[in-house]
């Protein structure tokens, strides 16, 4: 007998997403009772498998021109998109956008703008300066572009040579050494619901990631309760101020050296690289509360029960015992191509079915050196057995990819990289603590 395909949401109403990488909102569409239609730069197997896929290899206007063929559907972006105001003025023109229009990304986009916005707030951003500052003490310093993604293009000031320095389209923040968090809200016209927190991996030597950029991370909810009422309070002011409308992430640095310090890196408005984590851990459809979210915001809507329901479904699942969920996203060390074999491990399951892999190339894609190859997680009792399970499939995949330069890389060897430190769970954000890199930490590389 043929097993039913749970995804199967023929019949459901579409959802148009948009942005480099739509897998994850995709599964989360389907998970919420929506069929995705997806532009997706990528278009992996398991993509294809549930969506509706038009490619994102082609200039814009190739793209977008396909989009007008279709009846105006409710759509949202993912990460990369938010650099691209005008693309999304373009998709709004025929198609209702569920998320931060332009002028909301402006302001939440601005680095200087939250500086000022929350100068005197529990949870300060990190102190910016336009191109052309000059340090005058020992003060480390990054050079950031103000429209990047996924830690690319990210340098020390003092490593780069000072006709870089001089672009307008980037800025210097102040190098904050810290635990890298992201706490994930949605916001509703009335109010605002912290959603849970994760732990970011960031550089990891173990998924072949180069110095900040993304690489994944780790469920660390519910909210450590000293900084549940600083989070929310985050939360409500930029969600008000900025005029965000559903979920939204705020990247965190954690200073352990000071007590409960929290510095606000950046704010991505949109669905997040990490909200699939919280959404299996909590066995919420997320996607379905945004898109309620956003209803509260147009004109004449007056509902004051959602939000309350979302907080108290929300507190409710931090009442059991979640799981630790983690993802890490596998960069290539060389280049390669995609083996057949890889479709073999896909299955169909119960919509919260935690997965091995994700974002799987079809097979015969070239995939170039310092490409993403695919998404792998990991599931456990605790961050330890988290982390050694996304260990095993980490070393399990670059077999099979064949990206292992050295035969001597094992999983003992990418847990050694994730998990450095045998240390208590009481102990586990100090013992992770990295100012300079020096200690081998694995969400700093």
């Amino acid at each position: 007998m043929n097993q039913q395909n749970p995804f199967d949401n023929s019949g459901k109403p579409r959802l148009l997403i948009v942005g480099a990488s739509t897998r994850a909102a995709a599964f989360s569409a389907v998970r919420a009772g929506w069929q995705p239609v997806c532009v997706d730069q990528y278009a992996d197997q398991d993509l294809r498998e549930i969506a509706e896929v038009i490619p994102k290899t082609e200039a814009p206007a190739h793209w977008i021109e396909s989009l007008y063929q279709f009846p105006t559907l409710d759509w949202i972006y993912t990460g990369g998109m938010e650099n691209h105001p005008d693309l999304i003025e373009q998709i709004n023109q025929k198609h209702r956008l569920r998320g931060c229009g332009p002028e909301s990304l402006y302001r939440a986009r601005d680095p200087f703008y939250l500086e000022r916005l929350l100068k005197d707030k529990p949870i300060q951003a990190v102190p910016c300066r336009p191109v052309g500052f000059i340090p005058d003490d020992n003060t480390r310093w990054l050079h950031k572009p103000l429209k990047g993604a996924g830690g690319m293009g990210i340098r020390f000031l003092d490593s780069i040579s000072p006709d870089i320095v001089i672009n307008g389209d980037c800025y210097l923040q102040r190098y904050q050494p810290g635990i890298p968090l992201s706490a994930l809200f949605i916001a509703f016209r009335q109010t605002t619901v912290l959603i849970g927190v994760c732990l970011q991996l960031i550089g990891n030597a173990a998924l072949n990631a180069e110095a900040f950029q993304f690489c994944g991370g780790m469920t660390v909810s519910p909210a450590l309760a000293p900084l549940r009422n600083p989070l929310e309070e985050l939360g409500r002011t930029v969600a008000e101020s900025c005029e965000i409308q559903g979920i939204f992430g705020c990247d965190l640095l954690l200073d352990p050296t000071q007590t409960d310090s929290l510095w606000l890196n950046e704010v991505n408005p949109r669905y997040t690289a990490l909200t699939e984590l919280l959404e299996l851990q909590h066995r919420t459809p997320l996607l379905d509360w945004h898109l309620t979210a956003c209803r509260s915001f147009e004109e004449h809507q007056i509902d004051t029960t959602t939000a309350p329901k979302l907080q108290k479904c929300v507190e409710r699942a931090e009442k059991q015992p979640l799981p630790y969920i983690s993802k890490g996203i596998l960069y290539a060390s060389r280049d390669s191509v995609s083996s057949q074999t890889v479709g073999n491990r896909l299955d169909f399951r119960p919509r919260y079915h935690i997965p091995e892999c994700g974002d799987i190339p079809c097979a015969g894609t070239a995939i170039p050196a310092g490409s993403p190859v695919c998404t792998i997680y990991g599931v456990g009792e605790n961050h330890e057995s988290c982390l050694k399970s996304l260990a095993d499939r980490i070393a399990w995949f670059e077999r099979h990819f064949d990206l292992q330069a050295c035969q001597d890389k094992t999983a003992s060897s990418a847990f050694s990289k994730l998990w450095p430190v045998k240390t208590s769970e009481n102990q586990f954000f100090t013992g992770f603590f990295s100012s300079r890199n020096e200690s081998g930490s694995f969400l700093e590389d």
